[in-house]
């Protein structure tokens, strides 16, 4: 990755993963010398690697923010796929060696920050952060290299003191389809350009400003429950918002209320912006569905407050 700009290595403590699930860190020189790419098995042309993934989506960032400060992106992979070569055929998993076989990660997620651009909310400093997401699932391997190959990309901010993500639907294209990286590129410039980060950052700042009492946080989490039984057509019916956060992730929320030190009530009431960072502090999520359950939760948050606020009534039916 060819770059004027000015990269900085992480010497500061290691902070918390920003997703678990059953993922595993990795670096990019690794990703690139000891794993495989696939192919599509009709013509054989390699798929868009995950490190040309990620090289275009850190060349368009660092073309976008020119003259700002990087941190090395930040890697994890999950889903390994294992395969033999002839050599290997036959032989026990136990005799295997290097030669023998090879592998490579069905899906990957990653993390470019920009420290250089930060602000502070409820004295959390938050920094301006790019994601990408992609997973092989999305691609026929078995066609060719015609078909178009889809890579997720968000960008927004992370909470530097829970690793947190925190994205906003303007933020995110969930469904990048192309069969190059330089489409990808075009498709990170527009969605940079689309962005408006000054506006996030104020719009999260108002949620510091509505409080939740203990009895709508209640009602909301019980509601959020019963929400998930509920058959669409009823949901339908009622008109309510979607919410896609699922119940391991709730009562993650519920846990922290009542253990996290820095956004947890204690038994008390808690304002907007620590119940959004209780919906954002599960890292449990699968990387192929954290964009879109991280983009709910700002939705649930603000959509929550407005109905508190009375300026809005789409989110009524979970307080009342």
């Amino acid at each position: 990755m060819e770059t004027n700009e000015m990269v900085l290595l992480e010497t500061e403590k290691e902070r918390n993963p920003f997703i678990l699930g059953n993922t595993v860190e990795m670096d990019l020189q690794t990703l690139q010398d000891d794993y495989l790419v696939p192919v599509f098995s009709r013509d054989n042309i390699e798929t868009i690697s995950h490190n040309d993934f990620i090289n275009t989506v850190c060349d368009a960032t660092q073309t976008y923010f020119q003259g700002q400060q990087f941190l090395e992106p930040k890697i994890r992979v999950s889903h390994e796929m294992k395969l033999r070569t002839r050599k290997g055929s036959g032989k026990l998993v136990e005799n295997l060696t290097n030669e023998d076989s090879g592998s490579y990660y069905q899906r990957i997620m990653f993390m470019i920050e920009i420290p250089s651009i930060t602000y502070e909310i409820n004295g959390n400093k938050l920094n301006l952060q790019v994601v990408g997401v992609r997973t092989y699932t999305e691609t026929n391997l078995l066609g060719n290299s015609s078909q178009k190959q889809t890579f997720r990309v968000g960008i927004g901010f992370v909470n530097e003191v829970c690793t947190n993500l925190l994205l906003r639907t303007d933020g995110v294209k969930l469904c990048i389809k192309v069969t190059n990286t330089a489409d990808l590129y075009k498709y990170c410039m527009e969605l940079f350009s689309r962005y408006d980060y000054i506006n996030h950052i104020e719009e999260m700042h108002r949620l510091t400003d509505t409080i939740i009492d203990v009895s709508t946080l209640a009602q909301f989490l019980g509601k959020a429950r019963m929400y998930q039984a509920l058959p669409q057509s009823i949901k339908t019916r009622l008109g309510l918002p979607e919410l896609i956060l699922n119940e391991a992730q709730i009562n993650s929320a519920i846990r922290d209320y009542y253990t996290d030190e820095n956004f947890g009530g204690f038994g008390k009431a808690i304002s907007a912006w620590q119940f959004y960072q209780l919906l954002t502090n599960y890292k449990n999520n699968y990387i192929d569905t954290t964009l879109e359950r991280t983009i709910n939760a700002y939705d649930v948050a603000v959509g929550l407050v407005k109905s508190i606020n009375k300026e809005d009534d789409s989110w009524n039916w979970f307080i009342e």
